[in-house]
Order: C-alpha cells, then sequence, then structure tokens
C-alpha cells in the first residue's frame, strides 16, 4: 500500500514537472507568435510599436541562454522596426515613384548651402516630418563650399542613423535607398528623359521671384522640379513680403497627409520645371526648395536656444559615425604628441575669413575680427570652470580656424595651442575636400569644453554638442559690428 502510495505521487510529480515545462516552453513561444503579429500590424499601420507591445526580437533557440526580453533583445527588435524596407516597397527602383508606398506620405527638402547650414535645414525638414506624419526622405549634402568635384555626399556616411532611428523611435530614408544612383558622389547632369517630374513647395518670400535650385543635388536625384511658393500665412510675419522666416506649425495644414487645409493645386504656380513641367505639389511626398529658415517660436533663429525643439527632439541624436569619430580621435593624438587615449580638451573655433568684411563703421578686415586675446581669456576661464565644478585640471587646447595668414598661427602656437594641421595631415589628397570639415566638426564635438565664434552656425552646433553630448560647458567670443543683424546669415565653412 505505502509503495502503491510513493508510485502515485512520484507520477502526480513527473505529470506536474511536465506541465510546468511546457507553460514555460510552450506558452511563451505562442505568445511570441502573438506579439509579433502585432508588432507586424502596427507596422503597416505606421504606429509605434512600443504604444502597443514591448519590442521583440525574432524567435530564439530554445537553447540560447539569453532572455528574450533583454535589452539587447529590445534594441535590436526597435532598430528591425524602423529599418527604411518597412517604408519603400523594395530595393531603389529607376523611378522613385515607383517605392513609394500607397498607405505612407513622405516629406524631403534640398539646401543650396555650407555643410553646417544643409545640416540645419535637413534637421529643420526632419522635424516638420515629425509633426506632419510624414517620413523624411534625407538627400545627400551638395559641394557648395568646396570644389563641385567633390561630388555629393550621403548624410548616412558622417551620421549615423541606425542610432538615430533608435533614439527617435522613426524611420529615417534617404534617397538611395528610394531612387537608384549613377554612384554615391555623382552629379553629372542627366538626360532630360531621365529626369522624373516632381512638384514642390518654394520657401522663398515674395520678394523672390524664383524658387531656389539646387543644381547638384537635384541633377544627382534626377529629377525635374516645378514649384509652387508656401502661402503668406505660414511665414512668421505673413504681412510682410521680404521676411525669410516661416513657421513650423503655419506648415503642417498645408502638407498633412489626406486632408490639408487647402489643396495644394488651389495655389498658382510659382515656377514651372526647366524641362515645362507645371505640377502642383506633390501629395504623397511633400518636397521643398530650402527649410534652413523655420521658426516654432516669437524667435527668428531659435538654434540659439537650447530649447530649439529642431535641436532638441532631433539634431542632438543626429551622432557622427564610429569610423569618423575614430579617425578624429587620432588626428587629436597627433596634434596633443600622444599616443595612448585622447587626453581632455577645449575646442576653440575661430572663425575668421568672410568675417572680416561684415563690420559695418569703416573698419578694415584687421580691426573687425575678434582679438586672439578675447579667446584666450574665455580658455582660461573655461579651465577654471572645468577646476572647479568638474574637477578637470584641462590642459591641452585645439584651435580650428580657416585662417590662412603664419602669422596667426604663430600666435596660437606661442599659447601652446594645437591645431588639426589638414595641410601637414594631406587630408585632401587622402581623403578629400569633405574631410578637412568633417574632422574638425567631430573633433570639435568630443571636446571637455568648448569656445566658439558668435554668429557662426558651424561654433554654434559644436556648442551645442559638447553641452548635450558632454555635458561641458560652452562659451561664444561675441562680435560688434557696428549693428547687429536679426538673425544668423547664411554661414560659409568653416
Amino acid at each position: 500500500m505505502q509503495v502503491v502510495s510513493f508510485r502515485t505521487l512520484a507520477g502526480v510529480g513527473v505529470i506536474f514537472l511536465v506541465g510546468v515545462s511546457l507553460c514555460f516552453i510552450v506558452l511563451p513561444e505562442a505568445f511570441r507568435v502573438f506579439q509579433l503579429s502585432l508588432q507586424k500590424s502596427a507596422i503597416m499601420k505606421d504606429q509605434d510599436v512600443s504604444d502597443i507591445i514591448t519590442p521583440l526580437d525574432e524567435p530564439q533557440p530554445l537553447n540560447k541562454t539569453a532572455s528574450s526580453c533583454s535589452p539587447k533583445s529590445e534594441e535590436q527588435a526597435i532598430l528591425q522596426e524602423w529599418d527604411s524596407s518597412h517604408f519603400l516597397q523594395g530595393p531603389p527602383t529607376k523611378q522613385f515613384r515607383e517605392n513609394l508606398r500607397d498607405d505612407t506620405f513622405y516629406i524631403t527638402a534640398w539646401s543650396n548651402s555650407g555643410f553646417t547650414n544643409q545640416f540645419m535645414g535637413y534637421v529643420n525638414m526632419i522635424y516638420l516630418g515629425m509633426i506632419s506624419d510624414r517620413v523624411p526622405i534625407i538627400p545627400p549634402f551638395g559641394p557648395h563650399h568646396i570644389s563641385y568635384d567633390s561630388g555629393s555626399l550621403r548624410f548616412s556616411h558622417v551620421f549615423n542613423l541606425t542610432r538615430a532611428r533608435r533614439a527617435l523611435k522613426r524611420p529615417l530614408l534617404e534617397w538611395h535607398e528610394l531612387k537608384e544612383e549613377d554612384s554615391p558622389t555623382s552629379l553629372s547632369e542627366p538626360l532630360p528623359e531621365d529626369r522624373e517630374p516632381l512638384g514642390c513647395w518654394s520657401a522663398r518670400h515674395e520678394g523672390n521671384p524664383t524658387p531656389i535650385r539646387v543644381k547638384s543635388v537635384i541633377d544627382h536625384l534626377k529629377l525635374d522640379t516645378s514649384y509652387t511658393r508656401v502661402p503668406s500665412n505660414t511665414r512668421h510675419f505673413p504681412d510682410e513680403k521680404t521676411t525669410d522666416f516661416l513657421v513650423f506649425n503655419q506648415l503642417v495644414p498645408y502638407v498633412f497627409p489626406r486632408h490639408p487645409w487647402r489643396p495644394p493645386s488651389s495655389f498658382p504656380l510659382m515656377e514651372a520645371s526647366p524641362l515645362g513641367q507645371r505640377l502642383p505639389p506633390d501629395e504623397q511626398l511633400s518636397c521643398f526648395d530650402f527649410l534652413y529658415y523655420v521658426t516654432s517660436s516669437r524667435e527668428l533663429f531659435e538654434w540659439q536656444y537650447s530649447w530649439s525643439p529642431a535641436w532638441r527632439l532631433v539634431a542632438t541624436h543626429l551622432r557622427f559615425t564610429d569610423e569618423l569619430v575614430d579617425q578624429a580621435q587620432s588626428y587629436l593624438r597627433r596634434a596633443f604628441q600622444v599616443t595612448d587615449g585622447t587626453p581632455p580638451f577645449i575646442a576653440v573655433h575661430m572663425r575668421r575669413g568672410d568675417f572680416g568684411q561684415q563690420c559695418r563703421d569703416g573698419r578694415t578686415s584687421k580691426e573687425c575680427f575678434v582679438p586672439l586675446e578675447n579667446y584666450r581669456k574665455a580658455v582660461e576661464s573655461m579651465q577654471q570652470e572645468l577646476r572647479e565644478k568638474k574637477g578637470m585640471d584641462v590642459k591641452d587646447v585645439v584651435l580650428m580656424s580657416d585662417e590662412q595668414d603664419g602669422k596667426f598661427w604663430d600666435e596660437t602656437k606661442k599659447l601652446g595651442w594645437a591645431r588639426l594641421d589638414h595641410h601637414k595631415e594631406q587630408t585632401v589628397e587622402k581623403y578629400g575636400e569633405w574631410y578637412p570639415l568633417l574632422l574638425d566638426n567631430i573633433a570639435q564635438s568630443l571636446a571637455a569644453g568648448f569656445v566658439g565664434t558668435g554668429d557662426s552656425t558651424y561654433s554654434l552646433l559644436s556648442a551645442r554638442r559638447v553641452e548635450d553630448w558632454n555635458d561641458g560647458p560652452t562659451f561664444m567670443v561675441q562680435r560688434f559690428l557696428g549693428a547687429r543683424s536679426l538673425y544668423y546669415e547664411d554661414d560659409g565653412e568653416p
């Protein structure tokens, strides 16, 4: 009787263990399949999966020791969720329109300024896409501040879009993913029959009779664009016919998918395309000739404020690629003459060049430049601040400037400041004309503190990066022009 009882209990125990095993193996897998079906449904509806379920990776083998809900698995799922392939029909096609999904609306914009202002215009486009429920398609950078032969430069060659998609939880497409290109750098003028018609908005005010035609980008993308001027009530000062600045939220009603305030075809054409097309702004792919001058507040140039939504919600998440960061670190080590690791340093950007011609009170070019002494004092003050607030004794300083006068560099050398000497490094010869600018940008972003030049958007972005990415102090050495401009003018490079 006792034996029978023992066997009965053993049998019950075995059944119990099998049941528990099924709970841990079969049910989680069934739940996973259910979740993945929800995820797929959410992607098709362009929803944020994180609002519906916890993102999951592909099903794991049963003998895998890592948990299926580990942070790494969630991260991989987020990356997969926002991969460009979910928002296009497939691989790049000859005609961009063949690759657009019927259930998705897009936005893009061009820019004809220097690298920094192109970046700011593209970021403004991405932010406008966020608030208008459109998927941004980022064009390449055009060589507007260097020789035309340098060719175009993919956005993702400079910025880590994989990381940005994960941070924003939004898709970020590039034109080369949408449409076939001759090469990543090609700027050759296409044949008329190879151009694809597209109707776009022009952000130019009524004082400018023609849109901005960005030949480098348009030729690279093989487009034939016609333009319609944006409505006057999208401007910061609607009653002034020569105001450059638009307002983000005022643009949204005119580009919101399916139900815009007024149909794009109801506005008068500004200018036909070079091939004679007279298309209204496209409804599925909303495009603009230039989005540098856009604001969300009463401030015109709000990028100079840390609360700028374009910076805070988009640009701060656009980190440089690991490859370029490693390259900039190598340049810094050689500049500081060290071999192991980059010491903490203060970066200084002195904008010279055309800034010498901007004084309005008769001063000469040399007199118009901010004295070197002002930067020296700013650096010493920053060194003191780093000691007091962070306990950091930062002795190394690296200077970037567009100054060509050798006497200037001799003076900075006396201060003990290093420089990224691209002539000595043969940067252009080795890597091309884009690289001196890129490496300077990245090196500045790695600094423990940053001293820049007032009114320079190049300095402004480096300051933002050091503040947000490194929690470092920044200071802008101000210029006196005799009269202050209302907003930052288009900045040359650097």
